[in-house]
């Protein structure tokens, strides 16, 4: 039994930073698809990639060292299929069902049924496969799970270390067919996709402050980018500083005016910056000075002005500026933390520029069998 533990100890231990890889990419398809996610569709998500993970490590593992693999004979594939009939019949015996149990033979047997049962399970349940395609997928899993073994991990190691059955890939076709037929046991507990697709949609009409992060996320990405290729040409001849500055500038503010409120990563999860007020992009363009040339930029304000050797009026000034920047971002932080628990929280500056970031998922959506 610990042969199996280990590896699923190992997979859990594995799994959050897997988790944080695909963490983006996932928000980013579901709030550009439906605006929003449940709980629930968070939960399927990272259980099955929970899974995934498992069933690769209980696949290869445990990983012997390339000195122990080279002392190993070499490992014939197995192509005879249903070869495993033969071995109950020479090698179990039938006195008890204890004893059948028990038999090598028959638990390796249940362990390939067992490891691709719950991938049948999700394919019919959350991705509405048919039975053909859970047939398929399951098969093209399995071969892949064999590949792996035969070429020693791809080439890690100098040959294989684990044996190529084309029965395994019988026994395990077969258990995510099992967990296809099973499935609507499970249905009858669960919420179908179309109700988790609905909730996903009805959450999207509103914009969460988790959704509007994601979206700086991306931004953040694009200016860094665009920065970094503008550096890599022309950093040379022109001051670092004023080059970043002139990427946010256009970005934040050209690029936003331009598209009507949009960024690249508004577009990419459905939001955009809409004003209440006439001219609406001025109040926009007032939105984007605050929070771009004011807010965020504070630290560094506040640092560049510690520096600063001053006196008279001018050090009072210089203390009066660190005061009004440590609160202002003291209190955008503050009512950052709120807005994390306070759904529909506003912050001063869009009070101040009645700004607001709206959903502009369509009413028409389409759902469909994807992530």
């Amino acid at each position: 039994m610990e042969v199996y533990i280990e590896p699923i100890r190992f997979a859990f231990l594995f799994f959050p930073l897997i988790a944080f890889l695909l963490t983006l990419p996932f928000l980013i398809i579901q709030y550009h698809k439906y605006g929003g996610i449940p709980i629930w569709r968070s939960a399927i998500f990272y259980t099955f990639i929970l899974y995934l993970i498992s069933a690769f490590f209980l696949v290869i593992m445990p990983l012997p060292t390339r000195e122990d693999v080279l002392l190993m004979p070499d490992k014939i594939p197995q192509l005879i299929p249903f070869h495993f009939i033969l071995d109950i019949m020479n090698n179990i015996s039938f006195d008890s069902i204890i004893s059948f149990f028990k038999s090598p033979v028959i638990y390796t047997l249940l362990f390939n049924l067992a490891l691709t049962l719950p991938f049948g399970i999700y394919l019919r349940y959350y991705f509405e496969k048919r039975w053909y395609q859970v047939l398929l997928w399951t098969f093209g899993l399995s071969l892949f799970f064999e590949i792996t073994q035969l070429t020693g991990i791809y080439g890690i190691y100098p040959k294989a270390y684990r044996l190529f059955d084309v029965d395994d890939l019988i026994i395990n076709t077969l258990g995510g067919m099992i967990g296809y037929f099973i499935t609507p046991v499970f249905q009858l507990f669960l919420p179908s996709r179309k109700q988790i697709d609905e909730k996903s949609y009805e959450k999207g009409k509103n914009v969460s402050i988790y959704r509007r992060l994601t979206a700086f996320l991306i931004d953040g990405f694009f200016v860094s980018l665009i920065f970094i290729i503008i550096t890599i040409f022309f950093g040379s001849r022109v001051d670092i500083k004023l080059l970043f500055i002139t990427v946010l500038v256009f970005y934040c503010f050209l690029f936003v005016l331009l598209t009507n409120g949009y960024t690249i990563g508004k577009y990419m999860v459905r939001i955009r910056l809409s004003s209440s007020k006439h001219p609406s992009l001025l109040f926009i363009a007032f939105h984007q000075l605050l929070l771009y040339g004011f807010i965020l930029p504070s630290p560094i304000y506040i640092s560049q002005l510690l520096s600063i050797n001053s006196s008279g009026i001018l050090e009072k000034s210089r203390i009066l500026l660190i005061i009004f920047n440590v609160f202002m971002f003291i209190y955008f932080m503050i009512q950052f933390c709120l807005s994390l628990f306070i759904k529909g929280k506003k912050f001063w500056y869009e009070k101040l520029t009645r700004t607001n970031n709206i959903s502009t998922i369509a009413d028409n959506i389409s759902f469909d069998k994807s992530i």
